[in-house]
C-alpha cells in the first residue's frame, strides 16, 4: 500500500516489489519495441506471460515494472490482457486504473478505479489513485468525497493515514468535511495534538471560533511548541481584556519560551495581537519589534533581488499579441491583487456573497505555471499558453454549482498581469489600495506562512516591495489593455454598499443573489476573523496608534 497522504503515482511511490526478480520480460519488451512497435511488443510479451502460464502477480509484476520504466500504454495494454485471464484480481485492476491515468485516458481510469472501490470500498491506494487524479483535474469537490468515502468505509485507522486524508481535504478547500472527520478522529485519539490542532484550523476557516478555541486549546496542552496554534489561537478571537484564558495562557508561553526557540517568534506575534487588541500599543510593539527582528533575520528576503526582478519584468518584450490565448467566453476569471492587507479578502468575502461569484482563494498557479513556460522558453508559444489556460481554468472552475466569475484573491498576482493578458484576454482585475502607512503596520502585525511575504518583518523591505509593486502596477497600465478597477479600502469601510455597487457594476452583475448577508465561506488567512465582522472604519489611520514607537511608518511612508 503507498505511504499516507502520498499519491501513489508520485515518483513511483507506490510500485510494488517485484515478485520474480528477472528483468529478461523488461528487457525483451525494450527490445521488441525498438526493433518494432510498441504494438508488437505489448502483444508479445502477453503472448509470452500466457505461454508460461504466469500468475497475476508475475503479470502485475511486469506491468508495474513497465510504469516505473515509463511505458504506462504497455502496461495499460498488458494489465488489460491480465484481466481478461484473471478478472477477479482487484490488485490487477487497481494497476489498470493506475496505468490508465499515466497513459492519459482519465475516464476510463476513473472508471476503472471506482471498479476497485465497489469491490473493496477500504482500498485506500485505489481511494488516493482516483482522488489525486479528480483533483488534477479541478474536480476537488469529487476528490474530496472520494476521500471521505473511503475515510468511512476502512473504519478503524492509524494516526498517521487520518492525518494524510485531513491534508488532502485541506489543500481541496474541504474545510467542513475536514473538521468533521478529525472530530471523529479524536474520538478514538483523544490525545493526539496533531489531530487536536488540525481540527481548530479546520473550525477556525469555517468560522466556528468557539469550537476552534476549544481545540487549539487541547492541542497546545499536549504541545506547547506548535507556533501555528499559539497563532491560530489569538487569531479566533478579539481580546477585550489581559485577565483573559487565552490571553493569560498566551502571555505565560512568550515568558516562558526559550529565547531561542522556533516557537517564541510565533507566539511573539501572538503576544502582540493580544496587547494590540487591550490598545497597549507601547508593549506591542516592544514584542513585535523583536519577533519580526528574529523572521526578517531568517527569511533571507533581499531588497536587491527585488529590484532586479521589477526590473527584468518591466524590460522584458511583451508576450506577443498573437501568442494569446482564445479563453472560451464563458470563462470570467477575476484576479483580485495589491499588496497584501489591503482589503483583499475583505472584497472577496463581500462578493463571494453572490449567486453568480465563486472565490477559490488565493491560487498559486499563475506564478508557477509562468516559471515552467519561461524555464522552457515558451511564454511566447500560443498551444503552451492555451494549455496553461485550460489548466488555470479547471482548478478555477472546479465542479460545483457553476457561476459567472471565478476569482482568485492572491494579491501577489499582480507581478504576473502581462502573463495573466496573455492567457485570459477577458479577464478583470480589481486592484485593492490603502494608505501605505497602515497598511505597512498591518504586513509588520503578522506572522505569515508563505515564503512570498517575508519582506513583510522589517519596515524598510515592506517600503522597497512598495516602490516595486507601484512601478510594475505603472508599467502594466500603460502597456495592458486589462480592464482594472481600482478599489480604495477607505471608501469600502466607510461606504461599503456604495463601493460594493460599483464592484458590481465594474463586474456586470445582476442583482439576484444577496450581497449583504449571505454566510462567508472558508477563509485560511490572516484576516479570518476580521472579514467575518461588520465592515467598519476602525482600521483606518491604524498607524497613529502606532507612531509614538514605530518611527519607520512616517520616516519611510
Amino acid at each position: 500500500m503507498a505511504g499516507a497522504g502520498i499519491d501513489p503515482l508520485a515518483d513511483n511511490a507506490c510500485m510494488a516489489t517485484p515478485v520474480t526478480t528477472n528483468p529478461a520480460w523488461l528487457e525483451e519488451f525494450r527490445a521488441t519495441a525498438a526493433r518494432t512497435s510498441a504494438d508488437a511488443a505489448r502483444h508479445a510479451l502477453a503472448e509470452n506471460l500466457r505461454e508460461a502460464d504466469a500468475d497475476a502477480a508475475t503479470w502485475q509484476d511486469i506491468a508495474t515494472r513497465l510504469l516505473a520504466a515509463g511505458f504506462a500504454d504497455g502496461a495499460a495494454s498488458l494489465l488489460d490482457a491480465a484481466l481478461g485471464r484473471f478478472p477477479q484480481a482487484v490488485e490487477l485492476r487497481y494497476w489498470h486504473g493506475n496505468a490508465l491515468r499515466l497513459s492519459g485516458n482519465p475516464h476510463e481510469a476513473e472508471r476503472e478505479l471506482r471498479h476497485v472501490l465497489a469491490i473493496e470500498p477500504a482500498h485506500r491506494d485505489a481511494a488516493l489513485s482516483l482522488a489525486y487524479m479528480l483533483r488534477e483535474r479541478g474536480r476537488l469537490d469529487t476528490a474530496a468525497k472520494a476521500i471521505v468515502s473511503a475515510w468511512h468505509a476502512r473504519g478503524e485507522a492509524a494516526i498517521e493515514t487520518c492525518v494524510a486524508d485531513l491534508i488532502f481535504l485541506r489543500e481541496c478547500g474541504a474545510h467542513a468535511q475536514a473538521f468533521a472527520l478529525a472530530q471523529s478522529a479524536l474520538q478514538r485519539h483523544p490525545d493526539n495534538a496533531q489531530l487536536a490542532a488540525l481540527a481548530g484550523e479546520f473550525a477556525l476557516a469555517t468560522g466556528a471560533f468557539d469550537g476552534a478555541r476549544g481545540y487549539l486549546r487541547q492541542a497546545l496542552e499536549r504541545n506547547p511548541g506548535d507556533g501555528a496554534s499559539w497563532l491560530r489561537l489569538a487569531y479566533c478571537q478579539r481580546f477585550d481584556t489581559a485577565d483573559g484564558v487565552d490571553a493569560r495562557r498566551i502571555c505565560k508561553a512568550w515568558q516562558d519560551a526559550a529565547p531561542d526557540a522556533d516557537t517564541r517568534i510565533p507566539v511573539g506575534f501572538a503576544h502582540g495581537k493580544v496587547l494590540d487588541d487591550i490598545g497597549d500599543y507601547a508593549e506591542a510593539a516592544v514584542v513585535l519589534r523583536w519577533a519580526n527582528a528574529r523572521a526578517a533575520a531568517r527569511s533571507g528576503w533581499n531588497p536587491g533581488h527585488w529590484r532586479r526582478f521589477v526590473d527584468t519584468a518591466i524590460a522584458a518584450p511583451a508576450i506577443p499579441a498573437a501568442s494569446r490565448t482564445d479563453a472560451s467566453a464563458d470563462f470570467n476569471p477575476v484576479f483580485v491583487i495589491g499588496l497584501p492587507r489591503t482589503g483583499t479578502t475583505l472584497i472577496a468575502e463581500l462578493l463571494a456573497r453572490h449567486v453568480q461569484v465563486r472565490v477559490r482563494g488565493e491560487l498559486h498557479w499563475i506564478s508557477h505555471m509562468r516559471a515552467r513556460l519561461a524555464e522552457h522558453n515558451r511564454l511566447a508559444d500560443r498551444a503552451a499558453l492555451a494549455t496553461v489556460a485550460g489548466l488555470v481554468a479547471e482548478q478555477m472552475r472546479r465542479d460545483d454549482a457553476p457561476a459567472r466569475y471565478y476569482i482568485d484573491k492572491n494579491p501577489l498576482n499582480f507581478r504576473d498581469l502581462d502573463f495573466i493578458a496573455a492567457l485570459f484576454p477577458r479577464a478583470r482585475i480589481i486592484h485593492c489600495r490603502r494608505g501605505m502607512r497602515d497598511t505597512a503596520l498591518s504586513l509588520w502585525l503578522q506572522h505569515f506562512a508563505h515564503a512570498d511575504l517575508d519582506f513583510s518583518y522589517d519596515f524598510s523591505h515592506i517600503a522597497e516591495f512598495a516602490r516595486g509593486h507601484e512601478r510594475l502596477m505603472a508599467h502594466w497600465r500603460r502597456h495592458l489593455a486589462l480592464p482594472v478597477f481600482e478599489l480604495d479600502y477607505e471608501l469600502l469601510a466607510t461606504d461599503t454598499a456604495r463601493e460594493l455597487a460599483r464592484v458590481a457594476e465594474f463586474l456586470e452583475l445582476g442583482s439576484e443573489g444577496d450581497t449583504t448577508t449571505a454566510e462567508s465561506g472558508v477563509i485560511t488567512t490572516a484576516s479570518v476573523w476580521q472579514a467575518r465582522q461588520p465592515v467598519y472604519p476602525t482600521s483606518i489611520n491604524r498607524w497613529k496608534r502606532y507612531a509614538p514607537y514605530l518611527t519607520e511608518l512616517q520616516t519611510l511612508f
